[in-house]
């Protein structure tokens, strides 16, 4: 009798057990190279908790599941209850109707009028920052960009002033939030083993601390009786078509979360990555200060940070080779099938974005840095995914290129950076991130 469904090709024996052990330290080396065996689409059948997972480095199969047909497919458990009892509810982790309704009332606070209207606070911030660079300082980017990242969205979205140690507190419960995470993830079997020894509770704990901080800028924003005219005054004062009901303070302290992670933990990500690739590349950085000079008085205007340019390239190329969302979960709330393949209801979908933004079936010389190739006309139908695609294509896109674009340019018009390290080391939790960026600062 046929099977009742056509899976790709399985991964099992020895590579199965290596892929469950080894995935938890190194999950790009070891989805990568199961890649590489079973080519760009794969499964792995988990006895242990009894699901089945598909991993995916292929284009067409990764816009059927997040365009196509996307209303077949929610976040997976992994994010929504895994993740969600940490974060909250909010925009990442929520699903169906919820999101959706969740999605509607804050979508109008990232319109591009919106967004070109922070620029200048964003400059703002970004000139106090670069005020502190000595001569020859030595520095980690890495640091310094998500205390930069994260002081530019407490500033645009919530015109807050966060005490730094409140800022080293939460960004030093994020990441260890993300660790106890990816651990509960990738070996379900050690969640017990955590559980055990008391450090899910601790770590819930953490979250909670997390969530009083944000909650503390809620009420400090009330008690002012101040209206700034930004996205907390927006969510504060808006109400459900429904039920004419504002958003519980529970919520709004689980969106102004999300926001506040994924406003400034991507993008510091990303530009560190973006300035190791121009520190190794000299010919795109004299590029880079050749446009910022021919902008002219333009450099730092919306207009020009918007448009194509050999900034966005930079941007866009680094973003690919070091896409900070490095994987996009779904699962199927029905049978589905695409093509000859054929799975059940429940079954987990990984959308191995590292693997199809270096896949050469899709990009030539795919492990070379080339800001030129964005450059091409058809750029717009490469598999490039860093935001994702689909109607969850993340709500903050416009936002963070111009925000990375104004920090580039306003950077690299001053100062270059010389590296210490010509390979950076990596850290997949639920984004992609370099363990640090040191090098010198050197004015010009």
């Amino acid at each position: 009798m046929a099977p009742e469904f056509n899976y790709p090709t399985e991964i099992k024996g020895t590579r199965k057990l290596y892929s469950l052990l080894k995935g938890l330290k190194n999950p790009l080396l070891v989805i990568t190279g199961n890649h590489d065996i079973a080519g760009d689409n794969y499964c792995i059948k988990d006895s242990l908790t009894n699901k089945n997972f598909i991993f995916s480095q292929d284009k067409e199969f990764t816009e059927y599941i997040l365009k196509q047909n996307h209303k077949n497919y929610y976040k997976s458990e992994i994010q929504s209850i895994t993740l969600g009892k940490y974060l909250g509810n909010g925009l990442l982790t929520n699903n169906g109707k919820d999101w959706l309704k969740q999605r509607r009332l804050i979508q109008p606070g990232f319109s591009k009028t919106k967004i070109i209207n922070l620029v200048s606070i964003m400059e703002e911030e970004i000139d106090k920052a670069f005020q502190s660079f000595k001569p020859e300082q030595d520095l980690d980017l890495y640091d310094f960009f998500h205390k930069l990242a994260f002081n530019i969205v407490a500033k645009t979205l919530f015109s807050s002033d966060i005490d730094e140690n409140r800022v080293k507190e939460l960004g030093k419960i994020i990441t260890e939030v993300q660790e106890v995470f990816a651990k509960e993830v990738r070996l379900p079997f050690y969640s017990k083993i955590l559980k055990m020894f008391g450090v899910l509770d601790k770590t819930l704990e953490k979250s909670e601390r997390a969530k009083a901080i944000i909650q503390g800028v809620l009420d400090k924003r009330r008690s002012s009786g101040e209206e700034k005219n930004d996205l907390l005054d927006m969510l504060i004062q808006t109400r459900y078509e429904d039920t004419q009901l504002p958003m519980s303070d529970e919520q709004l302290v689980d969106e102004m979360l999300i926001l506040f992670i994924a406003g400034h933990e991507t993008t510091a990500n990303a530009l560190s990555f973006i300035f190791f690739e121009i520190g190794q590349n000299p010919e795109a950085e004299e590029k880079l200060r050749k446009e910022i000079t021919e902008e002219n008085e333009m450099v730092f205007t919306s207009d020009s940070l918007m448009k194509k340019s050999f900034t966005s390239n930079i941007i866009k190329e680094s973003m690919r080779l070091h896409s900070p969302a490095w994987a996009i979960d779904r699962q199927a709330l029905e049978n589905d099938s695409f093509k000859e393949y054929s799975w059940p209801k429940d079954t987990l979908i990984i959308l191995y974005i590292t693997g199809l933004h270096r896949n050469p079936k899709y990009w030539k010389d795919p492990n070379s840095f080339i800001p030129e190739r964005f450059d091409d006309e058809n750029a717009k139908n490469f598999a490039y995914y860093p935001f994702g695609a689909g109607p969850r294509l993340c709500i903050g896109e416009h936002f963070a290129m111009m925000e990375m674009a104004l920090i580039i340019r306003k950077f690299y018009k001053k100062f270059s950076f010389i590296s210490y390290q010509k390979e950076l080391e990596k850290k997949a939790l639920v984004t992609l991130r370099p363990t640090s960026l040191k090098g010198k600062l050197i004015t010009i």
